[in-house]
């Protein structure tokens, strides 16, 4: 027997209600620099195929994963020096997209290429531009010198969502969460019971809230070695498209001084991979404890657990939009709702930008299970 369809009395249609498009001029997180090498690398970003590798000089390359022959994916072909051979008829294409060899034929135009993208690595991170290459500003990517920086140590990871990214945006920018979700890591009573102070510009929202005085939650006594209560600071930045910053500051309760202050800055890399699917970057850096290998380890164990947990929250929550699409569930905004609001408004400015401009990326496939299916068929299917 079919499963009722949900009641319909309250919904909304304008898109505004969670953005499930995205940005294409922008700066995305596309890999951990460690992830990519002379092995070739597939990855679906934006609803695109995207093939990764490293030239002999270590240079990083993206080029769309397809051969323009007859679609096979170019992550099935042979790396042929800095070249990328198709293992389906033998085309060949360089780093920059343009084809150097079609079998039985001497003269290749300029005109067959495959298409390429804008790369910048830096700090642990290569980053992806997937909209206009002249409009690729470097300038534009958020300071995120703590993965790589002297005085501190870093635990970093990947995981992924079957949900769009938007929910991820809006979980990190409402911390309040931590006093449910995570009550029994990184949370604590007070955090949701704390005001917020929301600052924000055409790119950029940060929430913020500071608790003079609250109970140390678990992880924290952990990798800390504090036992008493603590002096928090909280800040949740959000960097337009894709980007986030969460800075932890502690110190024991009734310190005079900050000789024990501790900081600790989570990264997050929020990357659509299809319209309902995303890839998570994290990377977790402190400046307490830094050479113990020991607290690293359990700060990567600790910190996928909770992002799991969030994982696990937003996707539940997808399957919920998917149910109403193409309308949606009407929603009761709270105090707390200032921060993710306002990134729903500004991913809708920029896409309202990029439609007037004329900016556009491939169409949705109705079924991004599809999308999801040939993502994984595109690494699991690799032969020797």
């Amino acid at each position: 027997m079919a499963a009722p369809k949900p009641a319909r009395k309250h919904y909304r249609k304008e898109l505004s209600v969670y953005p499930d498009d995205f940005p294409r001029n922008g700066w995305y997180i596309a890999a951990h620099s460690s992830e990519v090498n002379r092995e070739f690398l597939s990855r679906w970003i934006l609803g695109d195929p995207i093939l990764f590798y490293r030239t002999e000089a270590g240079e990083p390359v993206a080029l769309v994963d397809r051969c323009i022959h007859r679609q096979m994916p170019l992550s099935l072909g042979n790396l042929r020096g800095d070249q990328v051979e198709c293992g389906y008829h033998g085309l060949t294409w360089a780093p920059d997209g343009h084809c150097t060899r079609i079998p039985g034929r001497t003269t290749i135009p300029d005109s067959v290429r495959v298409q390429g993208f804008p790369l910048h690595e830096g700090n642990g991170f290569i980053w992806i531009w997937m909209g206009d290459p002249e409009k690729a500003d470097t300038s534009e990517i958020p300071d995120h010198h703590w993965y790589t920086a002297d005085g501190w140590a870093t635990a970093a990871g990947t995981e992924h969502m079957n949900a769009r990214a938007q929910l991820l945006n809006e979980n990190l920018l409402d911390l309040s969460h931590l006093s449910f979700l995570h009550l029994t890591s990184i949370g604590s009573p007070e955090i949701a019971e704390t005001p917020v102070k929301v600052e924000s510009d055409e790119r950029w929202v940060r929430v913020s809230r500071t608790m003079p005085r609250t109970i140390i939650p678990p992880y924290y006594a952990k990798v800390t070695g504090i036992d008493t209560d603590i002096e928090r600071e909280q800040y949740a930045d959000f960097f337009a498209p894709a980007f986030h910053v969460t800075t932890t500051t502690l110190k024991p309760y009734g310190d005079a001084d900050d000789s024990r202050k501790c900081h600790q800055k989570t990264l997050h890399g929020i990357t659509p991979e299809t319209r309902t699917s995303t890839h998570y970057f994290w990377s977790c850096s402190r400046d307490f404890a830094v050479e113990d290998t020991s607290v690293t380890d359990y700060i990567r164990n600790s910190v996928s657990t909770v992002i799991g947990q969030d994982i696990d929250a937003c996707e539940a929550i997808e399957h919920i939009i998917a149910a109403w699409e193409p309308s949606y569930p009407e929603e009761l905004n709270i105090k707390v709702d200032g921060g993710p609001l306002r990134s729903r408004k500004i991913i809708q400015n920029l896409l309202e930008k990029e439609r007037a401009d004329g900016v556009v990326g491939r169409p949705h496939n109705p079924s991004d299970a599809i999308a999801r299916a040939a993502a994984a068929a595109s690494t699991a299917r690799r032969r020797p």
